[in-house]
């Protein structure tokens, strides 16, 4: 399965442009960026955004913040593009919009979320003059046939917490992270569409196998993320990596354990290959590296480096 990332920023643009021709240009490239909607600028606030997105196959997670008023989707985008893919969009900005979609008019909370149809224009409007949101496209028929009522959850509110808010957690985490798509790209649009299906009513076995799999899969990507971005703490522990993680030290123990290396055993490695690359590539003290990369015992380091290479720090300088 194929991953594409794109982003789009008002940065990339040149500077000297007013900035009424700021957002024109902005509108041509996000119309080839993502051609699922149109925006409007605010008129009060200089107009800036942002948006990246992650594609896996014929899932799209995507993420937008700027100063815009509305978002919406024209018969015109409908009729160009022939998407019909179902988006789940969470409003994550600070106010609640108004969101108009299959003739249904409701308030969409900040957390809460909406699933749309992309065959059907849609219009989504808060008054602000910033606007963020987090939206992930799933394919008609394996959702359909997770959830076979799906269809009548489309343009109403849906209320924040549980496994539709784990799914867009996670797809903010690696819309952050975009790297680790590259790597399991497959596995997580299928953990996408477990959790989704879960929150949008799967029942019976089809969501005691989505929640086998999805759940605790994206619980342990996210565990793995937290634990990439912050092995280089020297007081970093299991109680804090389970803190940040929002589980217990103990659930965190067992996905770690579950997945083949203790937190012990993943930290230390992490923290080696790190001290490895670095003595490759960095001159400076031996010391300075190993605190650099978590450690504070100069003599465990030392150990732990010669016992996982077979070989000294000093031994691998310029290897």
């Amino acid at each position: 399965m194929s991953v594409t990332r794109k982003s789009l920023s008002t940065d990339m643009l040149p500077q000297d442009l007013s900035d009424r021709q700021r957002f024109i240009r902005f509108a041509e490239l996000f119309e080839h960026f993502s051609n699922t909607g149109e925006l409007d600028p605010a008129s009060d606030v200089p107009f800036r955004a942002s948006m990246n997105s992650i594609h896996i196959g014929t899932t799209m997670l995507g993420r937008c913040d700027g100063s815009f008023v509305t978002v919406r989707r024209e018969k015109r985008q409908v009729i160009e593009t022939g998407d019909d893919r179902f988006c789940l969009a969470r409003n994550t900005g600070d106010r609640p919009s108004q969101v108009i979609h299959r003739g249904r008019e409701f308030t969409m909370r900040p957390g809460s979320m909406v699933l749309l149809k992309l065959d059907e224009p849609f219009f989504a409007a808060d008054g602000a003059s910033h606007k963020r949101f987090t939206n992930v496209h799933f394919p008609v028929d394996t959702l359909r046939a997770m959830v076979p009522d799906v269809d009548d959850l489309v343009g109403c509110e849906l209320e924040p917490g549980g496994a539709l808010t784990l799914a867009m957690d996670y797809s903010d985490l690696l819309l952050h992270h975009p790297v680790a798509a590259d790597e399991a790209g497959m596995a997580i649009a299928a953990h996408l569409i477990d959790l989704a299906a879960i929150g949008l009513g799967a029942r019976n076995d089809v969501a005691a196998a989505a929640r086998r799999r999805g759940l605790r899969a994206v619980r342990l990507k996210a565990v793995m993320l937290i634990l990439q971005a912050r092995f280089h703490e020297p007081d970093f522990s299991a109680q804090k990596l389970a803190a940040a993680a929002g589980l217990s030290e103990r659930y965190v123990n067992e996905l770690l354990f579950e997945a083949g290396a203790s937190f012990t055993t993943r930290l230390n490695e992490l923290r080696l290959r790190k001290a490895a690359d670095l003595l490759t590539h960095r001159e400076g003290r031996i010391s300075d590296i190993a605190f650099a990369c978590g450690f504070n015992d100069l003599s465990y380091f030392n150990r732990c480096f010669r016992r996982r290479f077979g070989l000294t720090p000093t031994a691998a300088r310029g290897k």
